[in-house]
């Protein structure tokens, strides 16, 4: 110390001592919490403001009952006393409840040979003022899929997935999110919050977007792993930044749960080189700024699963090697410039051609992600209709005309979760000072999943005490969304209860009915059989053939035509008895009359023929007529 040298005290050196001292009272503002208070009301609302703003907003509009006491005496209306108190000698100082709202310093005192404190040398430290720590437990209704509660029986069948954009740390600056403290904006901060709630929801596949790679190999991967998570991580392409000493890229990560979960294959849909293959209509020029424009280096990671747990009936498809659903969990991150509409929509459709063009279509299908598009866009109509109707506003932004050289449409039929459960989407999935609205949706395909339940997303009201996201309590600038699904065969979901209850219901009656007929056709061809025996009926033939068959017909024509023009020909010519043949006939004639021979019978020996066999089947026990 007294040659003036820097060192390292690891704690143990005599020639050193330490005194912690707590300070007065700062209180923070009552609009901001985030920021500490400035000014203070002494006339009226006896409250803190961190700026004049505040403060005159507090005077005329701050409601009486969130006002303070008015002190009883000076000193503490003033807060004249500006004393540091010493509350400890140790090196490291734990903050209690008494020091919240004030600051701490540490003073480094060098110690001379004579066991006196040093006036040379001396160093101190001072931080900002202690805060209670943050709430962040919040209780996220669960609103089940009509309104109804859901079945005991599904709890060992459904399986719950969660789709969040945990805002990378590459994005976190202030001038970015100037409303929130710089230290509620670190990654250290915020990597604890993201996992507490990555924790409490326990669904069995997670889908991640804006997932750093340093952060994906030193925190998500590690700590997902001790709860039981697989996982894998898809970067976008894009150049690497230099963010805190090393350079990182981000992108998309999808975990889900070991013991529910197998992962069979997975996929990359790179949206740069697809759109480079599907771009090949039109001039040269036309698709070099086309496929400039559609160059983001966004992407999509599709991971097929197999259900450890739960086996489909026998003959059910498709079914993994282990004899267990499958699903196939897509997660994306789409465009987020605001301008570019037509980009956003051409990588919608390069998504669903992608899966469909990859056998991904006809297996039970989850498309997950933040399409950075509102309910009202091209992109969410696309993406639930599988079209978009050509008078779209968003079809008026297109520059380069880059949705002029495909067509637009897919057949995946996806629904939307939370639209089908609550009957619209989220109001607020993004809640930031620039733009409040729903920009996170999870599809899937209604055929063969059935959605049972969601979590609530938090209202404005709750969302607006935080003034934006992030902030000190929420990690991310997105709200997270959770869902229960099963697999179809396994449900009867409380949404469409009364839908299949009333399919069921008129596939009753129509047994009924159809059982109805069949009693009734036993015995009208009972009587008949007897009045036949009685008085034999004679069938008329067709008339004569005057031209060969082929110019009255076409040489393909179906099955189906023919077959029609029969049952229109007898029904004209015997009248008496026009619903005989097309139940009695029709199911012969369907195994007997293959195409390759109609051209044969239309001839007049083989129409003559043909009369005879219908008699037969009508008229088995009466002797055949006499052709001339």
């Amino acid at each position: 110390v007294g040659s003036g040298r820097y060192f390292e005290d690891k704690g143990d050196c005599p020639n050193i001592r330490y005194r912690w001292s707590r300070g007065p009272i700062v209180k923070p503002c009552i609009f901001h919490p985030q920021n500490a208070s400035q000014f203070k009301d002494v006339t009226k609302t006896f409250q803190f403001y961190c700026s004049r703003e505040c403060f005159l907003r507090g005077w005329h509009t701050l409601a009486k009952e969130h006002w303070n006491p008015e002190p009883e005496n000076e000193e503490e209306l003033y807060d004249v006393s500006k004393k540091w108190v010493k509350v400890s000698e140790s090196r490291v100082y734990c903050p209690t409840e008494k020091d919240i709202d004030r600051p701490l310093r540490l003073d480094i005192i060098p110690v001379m040979e004579d066991g006196s404190n040093s006036d040379i040398g001396r160093m101190f430290i001072c931080t900002g003022t202690v805060m209670q720590t943050p709430n962040n437990t919040r209780t996220r209704r669960m609103i089940s899929n009509g309104g109804n509660h859901l079945n005991a029986e599904w709890l060992a069948k459904q399986f719950k997935v969660m789709d969040w954009n945990v805002l990378a740390d590459l994005y976190t600056n202030e001038s970015q999110y100037p409303y929130c403290e710089k230290w509620a904006l670190s990654w250290n901060w915020r990597k604890h919050l993201i996992f507490e709630e990555l924790k409490s929801m326990a669904a069995d596949i997670i889908t991640l977007q804006e997932v750093q790679k340093d952060a994906f190999d030193e925190w998500f991967k590690p700590e997902l792993a001790n709860l039981g998570y697989e996982g894998i991580f898809q970067p976008k392409k894009w150049e690497p930044f230099f963010h805190r000493g090393k350079y990182t890229v981000e992108g998309c990560a999808t975990f889900w749960k070991a013991t529910r979960f197998k992962k069979l294959d997975r996929y990359i849909f790179d949206y740069d080189k697809i759109s480079a293959s599907m771009l090949r209509n039109g001039s040269q020029e036309e698709l070099s700024q086309s496929l400039q424009r559609a160059t983001r280096g966004n992407v999509a990671l599709a991971v097929v699963l197999e259900d450890l747990t739960l086996k489909p009936p026998p003959g059910w498809s498709p079914v993994g090697p282990g004899g267990g659903h499958k699903v196939c969990v897509v997660n994306t991150h789409i465009c987020a410039d605001p301008k570019s509409t037509d980009v956003k929509t051409w990588q919608a459709h390069v998504l669903a051609m992608s899966i469909q063009q990859h056998g991904l279509g006809g297996l039970p299908l989850l498309a997950c992600g933040d399409f950075n598009s509102t309910p009202s866009s091209a992109v969410y109509e696309y993406m639930k209709k599988g079209s978009i109707r050509v008078d779209h506003p968003d079809f008026k932004q297109d520059p380069c005309r880059l949705l002029e050289h495909v067509k637009i449409g897919h057949s995946l039929r996806l629904h939307s979760a939370y639209e089908s459960c609550s009957g619209q989407e989220a109001e607020f999935t993004n809640y930031t000072e620039d733009f409040k609205g729903a920009l996170d949706y999870i599809f899937f395909s209604a055929d063969n999943i059935a959605v049972l339940a969601i979590s609530q997303v938090d209202e404005e009201s709750a969302l607006s005490k935080e003034v934006a996201l992030p902030s000190q309590t929420r990690p991310s600038d997105h709200v997270s969304l959770v869902a229960t699904f099963m697999f179809r065969e396994d449900c009867t979901p409380p949404g469409i209860v009364a839908e299949q209850a009333a399919q069921q219901q008129q596939q009753q009656q129509a047994a009924q009915h159809q059982q109805h007929q069949q009693h009734h056709h036993q015995q009208h061809h009972h009587h008949h059989h007897q009045q036949q025996q009685q008085h034999p009926q004679q069938y008329h033939l067709p008339p004569k053939v005057t031209a060969h068959p082929r110019q009255q017909l076409p040489k393909q024509l179906p099955t189906q035509c023919r077959r029609s023009q029969w049952i229109a020909w007898f029904r004209k010519t015997n009248p008496h008895s026009p619903g005989v043949l097309p139940r009695l006939l029709l199911p012969r004639l369907q195994r007997q009359l293959q195409p390759h021979r109609l051209q044969r019978l239309l001839r007049l020996q083989e129409l003559q023929r043909l009369q005879l066999h219908l008699q037969q089947l009508l008229c088995p026990r009466p002797p055949p007529p006499q052709l001339p």
